[in-house]
C-alpha cells in the first residue's frame, strides 16, 4: 500500500511528491503514529499561535521594528506552512483509516492475513 502526497493534497513544487509504503499488517500502528504526531503538533501550534503576532518584547525601537518585520514577512508564511503540514497529516490519517477499513472488510480482523498476499 502506498500513500502519496499526504493523503491526496497537492504538494508545493519545491517538496515534490512523497510516498509512504506500509505493510498492510502495520496499518493500525502507522495510523496511530500519525495520530500521535498530529496530537503533539496541535498542542505545540496552539501554544505558538497564541504568541502571534509578535509584540515588541523589549519596548524599544529595535524590538518594535523587528517585531513588525517578522509579522509582515514571516508570521503569515509560517502559519500557512504549518496549516499545510497539518492538512497533510490529516490526509494521511484519513487515507490510512480508509485503507484499514477496506482491509478489515476483505480480511476481517485477522491481521495475520493482511500481508499474506505479499508473500505469495
Amino acid at each position: 500500500m502506498h500513500l502519496a502526497d499526504g493523503g491526496g493534497t497537492s504538494s508545493p513544487p519545491e517538496f515534490g511528491q512523497r510516498r509512504l509504503k506500509v505493510d498492510p499488517s502495520a496499518i493500525p500502528q502507522a495510523r496511530a503514529a500519525f495520530e500521535h504526531a498530529l496530537d503533539e503538533f496541535e498542542a505545540k501550534i496552539e501554544r505558538i499561535s497564541s504568541q502571534l503576532p509578535t509584540r515588541p518584547w523589549a519596548g524599544d525601537p529595535i524590538s518594535s521594528e523587528t517585531s513588525k518585520a517578522f509579522n509582515e514577512q514571516t508570521s503569515e508564511k509560517a502559519l500557512t506552512a504549518l496549516t499545510f503540514y497539518k492538512k497533510q497529516l490529516l490526509g494521511v490519517i484519513d487515507q490510512l483509516r480508509k485503507i484499514e477499513e477496506q482491509y478489515r472488510m476483505v480480511e476481517g480482523d485477522n491481521t495475520a492475513l493482511w500481508g499474506k498476499h505479499l508473500q505469495d
